[in-house]
């Protein structure tokens, strides 16, 4: 009871003491300066480190015993099938079904060329060319007076190709036509013109070719070419020639060396009014090689037998057979692989100077019976060795250098006392050097600059000259191609100092 009578005493009083303490603290007058803003900061401290050495210096020795026993594993394998690879092949290049070539020169000559074939096929080609070059210009001689010096070559080939499995079969008939004028005569004659007509001879070239050729499946399948031909040569219709022939080429590989030959067989008989007659030449030349990428050699000899049945071109006499045979040895060695090999031979050859083949190189011979009895040139050794190669893909370079002993030697001499300036043979026998090069290389994308050049020296046992030979000869040619749709070409060619024999 007395407890209750405080807190109700206590309780009265509480509010008196407040209000005196409210009306102490409204008289109290307080102020607070400030000349820093509060910059709380902390003391540095370094920190140890608190990694253990990491150094054990406690070793353990371990000491172990194992052993094996030889047994027999079988493992488990299941076989299943490998895809084929696909081998995409390159794409073809667009072929086209012809072209023409138009071209004029001086001295008013036109020049044609036109080729027509039937698109790619994988049974068969067939296609005709043909090209015509002519001049009718004329020259004018030391006696001041012109003289009509044209000439005509027309050729046309019909060519077909047969496509089997294991092989091809090609067959064509070129036809050629050349007419030529022995323009000009001796200037000392008095009161002489010759007749165009009488100064002109026309020639009729036509060959008819048949071939086939294998085409193995592997490296060691014996390989065979065999080709067919029969030429039909006239100049005029006075003089006549006939050759039918065939040759052969085969060959099989046998551990790791093939064995080739090469054989040929040609008739020549005679018509019009060449009172000769038939003529046989046989050529034989087997071999072997071998070789790698970085080398290849061959061994073999060549060899040919002419008989006559008449009518001796060496001596005159009745009868003619010679057998002429020739070593057949060549070795390339490659000194920088793609960029620089090395090639020497040692070899002969018996050079058939037979009608077709010589019209094509003096058409001025003079006309008669002359052109079909010429002597064959019998290059007896021939040394050669050359380096040859390329700087890149599309540029490449040949110089070497060669000696050949010959007899025979088919040289020309003038003859100025038949009706217009013609040719007569002329032989002899000796040796020569002649050293070559060549080089070709791409100038811009459809560019190209190539050029060769030549030196001879002659070295003859009765004549004084190498007669209308010449000592050097150049050539220099530049291309353009232009997506193969538009094709240009110029060339200049040079030829060095020739001496002429005049007969008198």
């Amino acid at each position: 009871m007395k407890a209750r009578t405080y807190i109700i005493i206590l309780t009265l009083l509480l509010p008196l003491f407040a209000w005196g303490q409210n009306s102490q603290d409204e008289t109290i007058r307080r102020s607070v300066t400030l000349y820093n803003p509060y910059k709380p900061s902390l003391q540095g401290a370094s920190k140890r480190t608190s990694f253990p050495p990491m150094d054990d210096t406690a070793k353990v020795r371990v000491d172990f015993k194992y052993s094996f026993k030889p047994g027999e594993f079988i493992p488990e394998y299941v076989v299943s099938p490998i895809k084929p690879a696909l081998l995409s092949p390159d794409p073809l290049p667009k072929l086209y079904k012809g072209y023409v070539n138009l071209g004029l020169g001086n001295y008013l000559s036109p020049f044609l060329e036109i080729s027509v074939a039937n698109d790619r096929s994988k049974k068969g080609t067939i296609g005709l060319y043909t090209k015509s070059y002519a001049s009718a210009g004329n020259v004018k001689l030391d006696n001041e007076k012109k003289v009509y010096a044209g000439f005509m070559d027309n050729q046309v080939i019909f060519y077909g190709k047969k496509y089997f499995d294991h092989g091809r079969f090609d067959g064509d008939i070129d036809f050629r036509q050349m007419s030529r004028y022995a323009y000009g005569y001796d200037t000392s004659m008095i009161g002489y013109e010759a007749d165009r007509k009488s100064i002109r001879s026309l020639i009729f070239d036509v060959t008819a070719t048949t071939r086939y050729f294998n085409i193995p499946r592997d490296s060691s399948d014996f390989r065979y070419d065999i080709t067919a031909r029969y030429n039909f040569f006239s100049r005029g219709d006075t003089a006549i020639q006939h050759n039918p022939g065939v040759t052969f080429l085969g060959g099989k590989e046998v551990s790791g060396f093939y064995f080739g030959l090469n054989a040929g067989y040609d008739l020549f008989s005679f018509g019009g009014d060449l009172e000769y007659d038939s003529r046989h030449l046989f050529s034989f030349n087997p071999y072997v090689t071998k070789g790698t990428e970085a080398w290849r050699f061959r061994f073999g000899l060549k060899a040919f037998l002419d008989s006559r049945d008449n009518t001796d071109p060496l001596t005159g006499g009745d009868r003619f057979t010679h057998l002429y045979i020739y070593p057949d040895v060549e070795f390339t060695f490659s000194i920088v692989p793609d960029y620089l090999r090395f090639r020497a031979t040692l070899d002969g050859d018996m050079e058939d100077n037979q009608a077709r083949n010589v019209i094509y190189r003096n058409p001025f011979i003079l006309p008669g019976d002359t052109l079909f009895i010429l002597r064959p040139t019998d290059n007896k050794l021939r040394l050669s060795a050359q380096l040859e190669g390329c700087f890149d893909v599309d540029a490449s370079y040949v110089v070497g250098a060669n000696y050949t002993f010959f007899s025979n030697m088919l040289m020309f001499r003038n003859d100025t006392l038949a009706m217009g300036n013609y040719f007569l043979p002329l032989y002899d026998e000796g040796d020569v050097l002649n050293i070559h090069g060549e080089f070709a290389v791409p100038i811009q994308k459809h560019m190209r600059l190539s050029a060769a050049g030549n030196f001879y020296r002659y070295s003859l046992t009765e004549q004084k000259y190498a007669w209308h030979m010449p000592g050097w000869d150049a050539s220099l040619r530049f291309d353009y191609n232009l997506r193969n749709k538009i094709l240009a070409s110029a060339s200049l060619n040079a030829l060095g100092k020739r001496y002429a024999m005049i007969s008198t």
